[in-house]
């Protein structure tokens, strides 16, 4: 059974908010020039220590949230996607890829997602534990790559000649209710959208 690694999820998580702190520093250092600004345009001394530190200290912020989001942040949405598509290959027998039409239906809970398909009880479980609570942020991150597997998944099926008469998934919320279907193949013919987007990402 795949599972995450905890140390390897923690570890990536710690740059993540090294890359997080070093945005709002950013912030802090735009007000910082702000206020240092409005009260020494008159002061020569106010000014040069403003343009002294104010620069410098962006251009320190900015490498630092650019190097964390693209070492750290790339790094987790890729350990998701890997997880995701070991957890389908799993339990592609609970995909119920027997039958004609299916519609999937996608539940991102505070650590984990859950997939049921055409109302059987059996669901297909995704543990993100190790992220601890959820934020708003990963919560679009793990749709995203449990949507795209779906995708690339049914498109795959359809080049290599399985005949599917409609495909579709949709998002569970607990306080939004149910969102409206997204399809994927649509009289046995993938949707143009779906399809345009699995061609971009294959």
């Amino acid at each position: 059974m795949t599972r995450l690694d905890a140390q390897q999820v923690k570890k990536l998580k710690t740059g993540e908010r090294i890359g997080v702190a070093a945005t709002f520093f950013c912030g802090a250092v735009f007000i910082y020039a702000v206020i240092m600004f409005a009260f020494g345009w008159t002061n020569p001394l106010l000014q040069t220590v403003l343009w002294a530190t104010a620069p410098a200290l962006l251009v320190i912020g900015i490498a630092v949230a650019a190097y964390c989001n693209l070492k750290f942040g790339g790094a987790l949405d890729g350990v998701i996607k890997d997880y995701v598509t070991q957890t389908f290959v799993e339990n592609a027998a609970l995909m119920h890829p027997e039958r004609n039409s299916l519609s999937f239906f996608i539940e991102i809970k505070s650590n984990s997602a859950e997939i049921s398909v055409n109302g059987y009880k059996e669901k297909i479980i995704f543990d993100f534990s190790c992220f601890g609570k959820l934020s708003p942020f990963r919560k679009v991150a793990i749709s995203r790559a449990i949507t795209d597997r779906l995708n690339a998944t049914f498109c795959r099926l359809y080049e290599r000649g399985a005949y599917y008469k409609s495909v579709d998934y949709r998002e569970i919320r607990p306080k939004k209710g149910e969102y409206k279907p997204v399809p994927i193949i649509i009289e046995g013919t993938p949707d143009k959208r779906a399809y345009k987007y699995y061609l971009k990402n294959k």
